[in-house]
């Protein structure tokens, strides 16, 4: 099984810790990196020079956090090469409740799918295997 990269991003260090804890736990070889915004997270893959080999395989990406929410990092990001968008899968990973938001992030082009907080209720296996 391949090395995966895992990028959290979520202004919530909580969060964070939390979902690093429970990737960590599922014994699947991961490299996981943190960003506390979506702005350091879109400045971080930009100087990834788009090399394909340096970007995540997955992003859970918070919805609400200030300055930049998870739907405006969506907007920037599409804009990254095909090649890039085609490897890295962004799964939104929020708290929300709203329908809107959950509605929004299903008919997001570049979401692959609308995941509750914590990680935990979700078979990760199977999302970072995919």
């Amino acid at each position: 099984m391949n090395l995966k990269k895992i990028l959290l991003v979520d202004d919530s260090e909580m969060d964070n810790f939390i979902n690093k804890t429970i990737i960590e736990k599922t014994k699947i070889p991961v490299a996981i990196q943190i960003k506390t915004s979506a702005l350091e997270a879109l400045h971080h893959l930009k100087e990834l020079d788009n090399n394909i080999t340096l970007f995540p395989d997955i992003i859970f990406l918070d919805i609400r956090m200030p300055l930049m929410d998870g739907f405006q990092f969506m907007e920037e990001y599409i804009k990254l090469p095909q090649e890039v968008r085609e490897k890295c899968k962004v799964y939104m990973l929020s708290s929300s409740l709203d329908p809107g938001d959950i509605q929004k992030s299903e008919n997001n082009i570049g979401v692959e799918k609308y995941l509750t907080k914590p990680l935990a209720h979700h078979s990760l296996g199977e999302l970072i295997d995919q």
